[in-house]
């Protein structure tokens, strides 16, 4: 009696299992599908809501129509008033009560059928011990009347077929054995009475057993669907993935640079000035290439695009392979001592991964160290994304002329009518971001 764990019937958990099963199932007629364990829970959890809503709609109707029969009981048995006022009255109503608590929650498929099966028999025994009281012409009108009661009650309950067929033969059982004991027809009549009831209620269940088979393919159907539209989500997904990530380093790409710079330009809630372009390259690369070979010098590009990933802010900075092996950062809520400093931590974080580049040779004859060298830009207002680019272009260039493995600012950014990059190496760092700092005023 407890409640089982299901989940939202909206969120059923597709598995690989279930869309082969599903698949292969629609193949078939309808009349020879099958579920498996796993099939049937799913089922279950999908239309848990419909079943639970029609079946507690039955309960609270069916209820209310027991007890609107008390004044109807009255002008067909008006001596049996006392007797009908308690059946019909609170006895039926209260069956109904304890199955409305038993389908507020989810249940086993045992729990569910057996709650009907015992609220019908219960129903019918209760209104046929009445007619039994009653007697005369009432015994055999209101056995037909609870008959077709657990008639209509078949074609309600949308519950496994086999719950439906142990409600028609608990309820056809008693039926019979109510008009076996009938004393106004003899035994010929109330076996044909019986047979006749049973066949029409019988057919009442094999169309029931239709309508449930095609409830189970309808869900099949959704289920198939359901993948198909998960699969054509994962495609899509990965086909973004592909348009916006660099294969290799798992970085976005120059698509991607491209997208935010305009976000970024487009939100007038930005300042410009706190936006820095930072243009990184590894140094005597095609050297590493040339020397080492292209699979090396591919997972030199991944280590150092890690490197500089790892050195920047998760929340304000955004890493780019901007092409072969040059890198393209951009910050955001900057400064120019944190851009300074973020820029000069990735140097020192490739720096530190001592990568061998067999193609630097050193003065004492052996290999160099992969290295690179930085450019930093800021935006200003006025000034195109274009034109920032290329002020952290000319910066990584003065840094590369300057001996390399180096972090330059640009002064540019800040005054178009200067005349270059204001070089600034690492012994310069103060005079560098003294100047960048008047510049920008």
């Amino acid at each position: 009696m407890n409640p089982t764990a299901l989940d939202s019937p909206m969120n059923v958990a597709m598995t690989p299992a279930l869309e082969a099963e599903a698949e292969r199932l629609l193949s078939k007629r309808t009349r020879d599908i099958r579920f498996s364990l796993e099939m049937a829970q799913a089922y279950r959890k999908n239309t848990w809501r419909q079943r639970s809503k029609i079946a507690r709609a039955w309960m609270v109707w069916g209820g209310l129509i027991c007890i609107a029969f008390v004044p109807i009981s009255y002008l067909l048995a008006p001596d049996w008033l006392w007797l009908t006022a308690p059946i019909s009255g609170l006895l039926a109503p209260a069956l109904h009560a304890c199955a409305y608590l038993v389908w507020r929650k989810p249940r086993s498929a045992l729990v569910e059928g057996m709650s009907l099966i015992l609220l019908m028999s219960s129903i019918t025994i209760a209104y046929g011990s009445l007619a039994v009281a009653v007697g005369g012409r009432d015994y055999e009108r209101f056995l037909i009347y609870i008959l077709y009661a657990d008639t209509i009650a078949i074609v309600v309950f949308n519950v496994e077929y086999v719950w439906s067929f142990a409600l028609m033969i608990c309820s056809m059982a008693i039926f019979s054995a109510f008009e076996v004991f009938n004393p106004s027809i003899n035994i010929e009549e109330a076996i044909g009475t019986s047979g006749f009831y049973a066949m029409a209620i019988f057919a009442v269940t094999t169309a029931r057993k239709t309508q449930f088979l095609i409830g189970q393919k309808s869900f099949l159907m959704s289920l198939r669907d359901q993948y198909r539209s998960e699969a054509l989500k994962a495609a899509n997904h990965q086909l973004e993935i592909l348009a916006t990530r660099d294969p290799l380093t798992g970085l976005a790409n120059r698509r991607s640079a491209t997208a935010l710079i305009e976000r970024l330009w487009d939100d007038r809630r930005i300042p410009k000035s706190s936006i820095a372009f930072i243009m990184a390259d590894i140094d005597s690369f095609k050297r590493l290439n040339d020397t080492a070979g292209h699979g090396t010098g591919d997972e030199c590009i991944q280590r150092v695009a890690g490197a500089i990933e790892q050195a920047m802010r998760s929340d304000h900075d955004a890493v780019f392979r901007y092409g072969g092996e040059e890198f393209l950062i951009i910050l955001s809520n900057a400064t120019p001592d944190l851009a300074w400093t973020l820029a000069e931590r990735a140097r020192c974080a490739v720096e530190a991964l001592a990568i061998v580049n067999p193609g630097i040779q050193r003065a004492d004859g052996s290999a160099g160290m992969v290295t690179i060298s930085l450019g930093v830009a800021f935006a200003r207002d006025g000034a195109a994304p274009e034109l920032v680019n290329k002020w952290a272009d000319d910066a990584l260039y003065d840094a590369k002329r300057s001996g390399r493995n180096a972090v330059f600012l640009t002064a540019q950014a800040a005054d178009p009518r200067s005349g270059g990059a204001a070089a600034a190496s690492q012994p310069d760092i103060p005079v560098a971001l003294a100047n960048f700092k008047k510049m920008i005023a």
